[in-house]
């Protein structure tokens, strides 16, 4: 975890030093950056901050729009919440509603399994991490600018970054590569795995 405060950029900027040593043999070599939720905010940043060195990227269930006053309400309430019951209390309540109706009732043990697994998530980073999405700026300019590739996958039924809003940015880029994932809320990675999976290599295929 970073120390102090810490904003989207920062993160951006340690994509940027893992990839300096990563390609460090190669100084022309371009990668492709595919962030989900938070990480489609670091991979905006990235884009923003540093697009000379990405040849496309992609957006998984994640927003190029600012958070809304009442997003930043949510994220302050789930700040208090965990402060005051604890990360495993938090996941519990949280993490059923990142899922479809259709998940929920025909695979509860997926739910139950990936809310296991997040109890353990340090206090500190998870509210860190929301401070940081609450400060992010707009960066809807960086779609409408960025001239190479860029991937959309969509989740029809995602609570948190809603259809519409995802409808409302994926035809800003040059060029818009868009899966709508149908049974999916926005945990798509897990609801429609074989699609989801798919969906990236074809896009990576193409570029």
């Amino acid at each position: 975890m970073l120390e102090g405060e810490v904003f989207i950029e920062d993160y951006a900027d340690v994509i940027k030093a893992i990839a300096d040593v990563e390609i460090n043999n190669n100084k022309s070599a371009l990668f492709t950056l595919v962030g989900h939720s938070m990480g489609g905010y670091i991979t905006l940043a990235l884009a923003e901050k540093y697009p000379k060195l990405l040849n496309a990227f992609g957006l998984f269930h994640s927003s190029a729009f600012a958070d809304d006053t009442s997003k930043i309400e949510a994220r302050k309430k789930g700040i208090e919440f965990i402060k005051n019951n604890g990360v495993e209390s938090f996941v519990k309540t949280t993490t059923p509603n990142l899922f479809s109706e259709k998940t929920k009732n025909k695979n509860p043990k997926l739910i139950e399994n990936l809310t296991h697994l997040a109890k353990d998530f340090s206090a500190d980073a998870l509210i860190q991490y929301y401070y940081a999405m609450m400060e992010r700026p707009d960066r809807i300019s960086v779609l409408k600018s960025f001239k190479k590739p860029v991937l959309f996958i969509i989740g029809k039924d995602d609570n948190a970054v809603p259809l519409k809003a995802s409808l409302e940015q994926c035809h800003l880029p040059s060029v818009s590569y868009i899966e709508i994932l149908q049974n999916s809320g926005h945990m798509g990675m897990w609801e429609e795995k074989n699609k989801a999976n798919q969906s990236l290599l074809n896009f990576l295929k193409r570029l």
